[in-house]
Order: structure tokens, then C-alpha cells, then sequence
């Protein structure tokens, strides 16, 4: 169980107090999401279905509703997979989406650096089906995407709002390539994927 906000001297806070350190930091603010025709202009989501034809699937037989464990992957998959420390935390993901990853956080690191401490990873590598579509895999199966925590905390997934934080990391985010998950139908602002663009470019210069 999480312990109460204490003061220096160690008397548990009030609720209010304790209210008032979380929406007091910068980047837990929530905002309204950008209009679709505003946000990943450019950038296109990340091809799964080719993905899929080209390699298929990390694991055989029917997909999951919840993570597969690392190991349940091909061993071709498992080739692809790496756990390693980008920054802020370690991650398992694709090869080449962790390299990347690592090079973005490292200019959000130099850019905004209080943002940069404020980071958690909720996860990159999960062998599953997207939510409520059984059969259709997730792009973080291939291990191409990642959910961020800000200050501790998830954005609540389908409420058309997105932290403060979610969206400075946006800005950066997108120059590298990667489609923010707070287009899709059901708004996923925590979630960061590697774009059409550059996974194109992986496989046409047989680097996926």
C-alpha cells in the first residue's frame, strides 16, 4: 500500500495537501487532445499488417488478450528482441525501436530535462492482440511501441484528454519518426509507436 504524503516532521498530510502536490506539477495539467487533422501530420501509424506478412507473428497460434512472456517468442523473433537501458529505464522491445527510443529520450533529456526525470515505461514489448479485437495484432507485440507514465501516473486511456507532459513529449517524439497513439478512435495518449515511414525504411534496407 502507498504510504500518505508526509510533512518534514512526518504527520500524514490532508488529502487536499497531498491533491495539491500531484496538480501542482507541470506536466500531470489535463488538456484537451489536439484535433486529429493537427497531431502526426506526416506520419502514418505503424504497418502491422506487413509487418505480419513479411515476418509473422513473434508467437505461433492464437494471439493473447494479455501479454505472452518474451520467451513464448520464435526464435527468428527472439533474434529481434534486446533488453537495454535507454535513459531513464530499461526496456525489451525490437532492436531498432529500443536505438531509437534510446537517441529520442536522449533529446528530450538535453531539450527538457525536468520532463526527461518525470518518465516511466509502462511497457514496449507485449505479445498481444489489440484491445477488443481479438486476432489483430498490437504493434507493441512486435515490440515497435511504447506506453509512458508521467510522474508515476497512466493518462486515462479514451477520455480525449492527455497529460501536459504526453504532449511536450509529443514534440519531440514526432521528429524522430514516432505516431502518438492520441489520434486513434479511442484517444491513447501514453502510447508512442515507430511510424509507417521508418519501419519502411528498416525493411527496405533489410535492417528490420
Amino acid at each position: 500500500m502507498r504510504q500518505a504524503r508526509t510533512n518534514m516532521a512526518g504527520v500524514a498530510l490532508p488529502f487536499a495537501l497531498r491533491l495539491f502536490f500531484v496538480m501542482s506539477s507541470p506536466y500531470l495539467e489535463l488538456l484537451p487532445v489536439p484535433a486529429a487533422s493537427s497531431i502526426n501530420t506526416g506520419i502514418d501509424p505503424c504497418p502491422t499488417s506487413l509487418i505480419e506478412r513479411k515476418f509473422g507473428l513473434p508467437i505461433t497460434g492464437k494471439l493473447p488478450a494479455d501479454c505472452a512472456a518474451p520467451s513464448a517468442a520464435s526464435a527468428a523473433w527472439q533474434k529481434r528482441f534486446v533488453l537495454e537501458d535507454v535513459g531513464p529505464f530499461r526496456v525489451t522491445g525490437h532492436r531498432n525501436a529500443v536505438a531509437l527510443l534510446r537517441t529520442t529520450l536522449s533529446a528530450v533529456k538535453t531539450e527538457k530535462p525536468k520532463l526527461y526525470t518525470a518518465l516511466g515505461s509502462a511497457g514496449m514489448l507485449c505479445m498481444r492482440h489489440v484491445r477488443g479485437i481479438p486476432g489483430l495484432p498490437s504493434n507493441h507485440c512486435f515490440g515497435l511501441a511504447i506506453d509512458f507514465y508521467i510522474e508515476g501516473k497512466l493518462d486515462r486511456r479514451g477520455d480525449g484528454k492527455t497529460y501536459s507532459g504526453l504532449l511536450e513529449l509529443y514534440s519531440i517524439f514526432k521528429r524522430f519518426g514516432w505516431f502518438w497513439g492520441a489520434e486513434f478512435r479511442t484517444e491513447d495518449s501514453m502510447h508512442f509507436e515507430v511510424g509507417s515511414r521508418v519501419v519502411r525504411d528498416w525493411i527496405n534496407r533489410g535492417l528490420f
